[in-house]
């Protein structure tokens, strides 16, 4: 559900500032209660000189999915500061170009704290990669200038968990995929043809839920064209939960 929701809450932070928050932005998405296909939902709508934000409802009005968009006056500052509350917090240390891994690791917290990820690289191509935005309100802004969106932002760290954390191993580590909440710093725009490389490291595991039952890691990710930064993201996901569990199923899947 994640990043296809991403996809929406960019519609209002483009209505309200433009190309100024396309280039240079700040949205933080949290990722509530399950979406299902066919859902009515109800959309709230709060703005504020600095800060707008969209909230997404279902018919009980349990809160689906919200985004909080701000300007950043000075990106490298606003990103770190709004991660780890602190300006002098680097976003992502720098890896060793050598990483690689043979093996994928289990979705456990001993395997997964502090893990550094294998660097990514791929490029970026407007027509195939903004395709998904097709009848979104804002979808000629990006298409127009051929910027990449967040949401491809996040489908790239999408890519990076898939690719390096096994959550088909359950019968030696049970393990589950459930997206919590994204973070992105735009720093200035990739732009179509641009090659990105993405470098990524599990810089935390916190807790969640009534018991702290669901552990959650926070993939903190830095994407570059050549030495440029042009993008920070923080990934955070539920990568297992502590059993015995009190879902409460008759509300609908569980989530976090």
């Amino acid at each position: 559900m994640g990043m296809a929701v991403l996809g929406w809450l960019t519609e209002l932070p483009v209505a309200t500032w433009g190309e100024e928050w396309m280039r240079t932005g700040f949205l933080r998405a949290t990722f509530s209660h399950a979406i299902a296909a066919g859902q009515i939902l109800d959309v709230d709508i709060q703005s504020a000189p600095n800060r707008v934000s969209t909230t997404w409802r279902d018919a009980h009005g349990h809160v689906c999915a919200t985004g909080e968009a701000s300007l950043t006056a000075t990106p490298a500052s606003s990103i770190t500061t709004a991660f780890d509350g602190g300006a002098d917090h680097v976003p992502l240390v720098a890896v060793d170009d050598t990483v690689s891994r043979s093996t994928l690791l289990a979705p456990r917290m001993a395997d997964l704290d502090g893990a550094t990820m294998p660097p990514l690289s791929f490029m970026f191509d407007a027509a195939r990669d903004l395709a998904f935005l097709e009848d979104q309100p804002d979808a000629p802004q990006w298409r127009e200038r051929g910027w990449a969106h967040p949401a491809w932002l996040g489908t790239a760290s999408n890519a990076v968990i898939k690719g390096n954390i096994d959550f088909d191993s359950r019968a030696d580590s049970p393990g589950r995929w459930l997206q919590v909440s994204a973070d992105i710093g735009l720093v200035e725009p990739i732009i179509d043809g641009d090659e990105v490389e993405l470098r990524s490291r599990i810089r935390r595991i916190t807790r969640r839920g009534r018991q702290n039952q669901h552990l959650v890691a926070h993939l903190d990710c830095t994407y570059r064209v050549g030495t440029r930064v042009a993008a920070h993201l923080r990934n955070s996901f539920v990568f297992a939960t502590v059993e015995p569990s009190a879902f409460d199923t008759s509300t609908g899947p569980p989530h976090p």
